[in-house]
């Protein structure tokens, strides 16, 4: 290939060589002169020009390739790679495509795969298609496979598959029983858990007891009214050292809704025997038993709990705060203990949410105090919701302040709500 030359400086100068190579001429008008120093450092600060990506990326394909550098000469190794790369596109293509795909490969599934496949499946065509493959591949079906596919039956409500693969199960561990019993209870089928989990007792599964079993039938004996299976099975927790967190929520619950009281109060005393800071009794224990003493006019007993609870050191919500306060409002008595758990949400930094905001509300406008209650509802974070200024509106009613009662009514329909307790506090107005 012919190469241009530069004619060598004459006086600070070049000169450009004659035409050669597809240059353009070098005369006097047409180009120029430029000096080397200018030319070097317009060469340097031009940066070069990077290649044009190519128009489409390459696709990954599911399939492996092999290459000298990388052989493999074992079956098993390929097989295993191609079913990883296969469930790695499973999210583009359903769990049958994915089946089809290894049996036209001739390779088959292993037990990985096949768990990988039911967490991600997404409806229950995709559950049954996995099944369907596990089935026709005749092979002892493992215990964890089993439970997995237990599991994403009852997940999806379908307790008669689920219930059909368990029977077919060889071999169950205290997993497939609390799987089994948690659909059932799930599904509002109460009388089921309850007989399912007799059945479990009379298996030798005393030291695979699930807490999670124990507290589905629970739930089952609450809805049901078995009070008396409900005890037995307080008795198996208490014998199995689990009456505390989620089982003794349970309890709990249990004994509130049967009008129990005393046993709800023993429970609560276990609990808080055995908490600690890593497993505290959960609030919704400690709101369940003071939702029920409220229920039943047990109001002494409901702020007893709240001292309790304050007492042990447990985290407080907007949940339990606000329970607490439609007790003080309940109470001419306690409009002081109404204030202290004003200054406890404040503490915490709720004092500003909207349950606890209209709690505050309705305590201060039962016991006359307006002006605290005004105070509070101008306190609430962001936009107050229909029952704020509901508790407002009737406060105002309630207290003879009609004409702010009114205010507040009209103030609602500016700010775009429909208030519901119109009706309401017309009535109280005109009394």
């Amino acid at each position: 290939m012919a190469h241009c030359s530069i004619a060598k400086p004459l006086g600070g100068t070049t000169t450009a060589a004659p035409h050669r190579c597809g240059q353009l001429p070098t005369s006097a008008a047409a180009s120029p002169t430029i000096t080397t120093r200018t030319r070097r450092l317009s060469a340097i600060s031009k940066p070069p020009k990077p290649p044009s990506p190519p128009l489409f990326p390459r696709p990954k394909l599911p399939i492996p390739t092999t290459s000298n550098d990388a052989p493999t000469n074992s079956k098993q190794d390929n097989s295993k790679e191609l079913s990883m790369n296969t469930v790695s596109c499973r999210s583009s293509s359903g769990a049958g495509d994915v089946l089809r795909l290894m049996d036209v490969l001739c390779v088959a599934p292993g037990e990985d795969v096949y768990i990988s496949l039911l967490k991600d499946s997404v409806d229950a065509s995709e559950v049954a298609a996995v099944h369907a493959h596990i089935k026709r591949a005749a092979f002892p079906l493992p215990l964890p496979l089993a439970n997995r596919l237990l599991l994403t039956y009852a997940s999806r409500g379908d307790t008669a598959a689920a219930r059909k693969v368990f029977d077919e199960m060889p071999v169950k561990n205290g997993i497939a029983w609390a799987t089994m019993v948690s659909a059932y209870s799930d599904g509002s089928l109460h009388n089921e858990a309850i007989r399912l989990f007799s059945c479990m007792r009379h298996e030798e599964l005393a030291a695979d007891l699930r807490d999670c079993s124990i507290v589905a039938v629970l739930r089952s004996c609450a809805r049901l009214g078995e009070l008396s299976f409900g005890e037995q099975v307080h008795a198996l927790a208490i014998k199995a050292e689990r009456v505390c967190g989620d089982t003794g929520s349970s309890l709990l619950q249990l004994y509130c809704e049967s009008n129990r009281h005393a046993s709800a109060r023993q429970v609560l005393e276990t609990m808080m025997r055995c908490s600690s800071r890593e497993q505290p009794v959960p609030e919704a224990a400690w709101t369940s038993f003071m939702t029920a003493c409220h229920r039943d006019g047990l109001l002494e007993e409901a702020l007893r709990v709240f001292r309790d609870m304050v007492s042990s050191g447990d985290a407080r919500s907007g949940f339990s705060l606000s329970t607490i306060l439609a007790v003080c409002a309940g109470s001419e008595k306690h409009g002081c203990f109404g204030q202290q758990v004003h200054a406890d949400a404040v503490k915490h930094g709720v004092e500003t949410n909207q349950f606890v905001v209209s709690g505050l509300v309705h305590m201060y406008a039962n016991h006359g105090r307006l002006a605290d209650a005004a105070r509070a509802f101008e306190a609430v974070g962001g936009k107050p919701d229909v029952v704020c200024w509901n508790a407002m509106a009737m406060g105002y009613a309630r207290g003879g302040w009609y004409r702010e009662a009114a205010r507040m009514v009209y103030q609602m329909k500016a700010a775009g709500i429909d208030p519901p307790g119109v009706n309401v506090v017309r009535m109280a107005c005109s009394r």
